[in-house]
């Protein structure tokens, strides 16, 4: 499963490294891929992901996740 999403305070190699680290944290994902140009998050997941969970652990560090539509 795809899931993507942007996080506006993307800016730097530690926010890719701090964001794809907590990502990969969860059992399911397979690939986590950080755009810093486009502040975007690409997931690919075996079964769906737990995007509140996500947004609550990133939101801890200080990113904030806005859905795609």
């Amino acid at each position: 499963m795809e899931t993507k999403f942007t996080v506006p305070e993307i800016s730097c190699g530690h926010c890719k490294e701090t964001i794809e680290s907590i990502i990969n944290s969860f059992d399911n994902v397979e690939t986590v891929n950080v755009d810093i140009d486009q502040k975007s998050v690409l997931v690919n997941s075996y079964s769906d992901l737990d995007l509140p969970l996500v947004s609550r652990m990133l939101d801890e560090q200080g990113y904030t996740v806005v859905e795609s539509s």
